[in-house]
């Protein structure tokens, strides 16, 4: 037989809320949306939630404490009372009842999107704030270099006058009548017990008698404020920069969200990028592939590098200039700067130009163009 007490580990004679601080931390621990498509983990969900069921009610731990487990079968008890919760429906419900009313994940999310206090009262929940999010479009220099950009953004904070409570004095908030200040209310049918917020408290267990002039009882103001955004050297188009702390005021305590800042990087007219690499196409002339040159190519860090491009070069060679691309936003080095060549071909050529190619390709041979002649070579083998 399965021993309540240990299952929670907790004193045999620990208080209500020792009960409950214990459950909830182990609840949490094993509850299935956490652990989804663990069996172990569901199970142990179940047992926890039938210890608490059982040691919270304060006739059933009696029962207990003196009988055992078969006590409370013999004794007509419902709920944590009998061998084990035969369904997740049951675990859920004594999960909803321990945190208020607020674990439902019917609002469109988790309940791990959100972080659960309760230390002061049964109804209280701490909350995170909203996150925000913006756009930043930077250009490709400043991409490569990082750089620090500015944006004014508008917050709902934690209202001065009253520090978030929405009363007009301490002395105005008052113990919600209602639920009591636990901030669910409960009702029994039968052998089922059912938990729901406080309709009134909305599960703060709290109501603000006067409210406060400022933020007229919300307990929250808007703020504009400038934030200084530091995007590192490497950054691209696509990436996300998380700012904590930025976003809205958290409830109940709760932590602010978080600003996102979604990056967007302006094209550049000559550069492109790959990876970490920057890329240029470099024409040349037909004379400059077959003799050789040297070419002064710019960078994107505003220096220039003297290339040397050797002759009989084809066109769609690609040269590399180390470490001349934009750093690695993560810190693994730099890219490199690849140089795609591409010769072009003569166009408008005067009489005296036409004449000087006419007796040129008098004089080629197949090893003035092997790509050519190795061409028309393996042609052949189709006829």
């Amino acid at each position: 037989m399965p021993d309540y007490y240990q299952i929670l580990d907790i004193q045999r004679d620990a208080s209500i809320e020792d009960i409950k601080k214990a459950y909830r931390k182990k609840a949490v621990q094993y509850h299935p949306d956490k652990n989804p498509g663990d069996e172990v983990s569901s199970n142990k969900f179940k047992k926890v939630s039938e210890a608490y069921e059982t040691l919270s009610d304060e006739k059933k731990r009696k029962i207990y404490d003196q009988f055992g487990e078969e006590g409370l079968k013999g004794a007509g008890m419902g709920g944590g009372g009998h061998a084990g919760f035969s369904s997740m429906e049951e675990a859920l419900r004594t999960f909803m009842g321990a945190f208020g009313g607020n674990a439902s994940t019917s609002g469109g999310g988790s309940i791990f999107d959100s972080f659960f206090g309760g230390e002061g009262g049964s109804g209280s929940f701490a909350q995170q704030g909203m996150s925000k999010k913006i756009q930043i479009n930077i250009s490709f220099e400043e991409a490569a270099k990082g750089v620090t950009k500015e944006a004014i953004i508008t917050s709902n904070v934690n209202c001065e006058s009253c520090n978030g409570s929405g009363a007009k004095s301490q002395n105005d908030i008052k113990t919600c009548s209602t639920c009591s200040g636990s901030g669910h209310l409960q009702q029994t049918r039968g052998f089922f017990s059912m938990t729901t917020t406080c309709p009134h408290c909305h599960g703060s267990g709290t109501m603000i008698a006067k409210a406060c002039p400022t933020c007229q009882g919300n307990g929250k103001t808007k703020k504009k404020q400038t934030v200084k955004i530091q995007l590192p050297a490497g950054v691209d188009s696509g990436m996300r920069l998380k700012m904590s702390g930025y976003g809205d005021a958290g409830d109940g305590g709760g932590p602010p969200g978080d600003l996102y800042v979604y990056v967007t990087v302006k094209p550049h007219n000559i550069f492109k990028r790959e990876n970490d690499d920057v890329v240029l196409d470099v024409p040349i002339s037909f004379t400059e592939a077959t003799l050789g040159t040297k070419k002064d190519i710019p960078t994107i860090y505003g220096t220039s590098y003297r290339l040397t491009i050797p002759d009989g070069t084809q066109s769609g060679k690609v040269l590399r200039i180390k470490e001349q691309g934009l750093p690695n936003v993560y810190g693994k080095g730099k890219g490199d700067m690849r140089i795609n060549i591409i010769v072009e071909t003569p166009i408008h050529l005067s009489t005296e130009q036409k004449q000087i190619l006419e007796q040129f390709s008098k004089t080629e041979n197949g090893n003035n163009s092997p790509q050519s002649k190795s061409f028309f070579e393996k042609l052949k083998s189709f006829f």
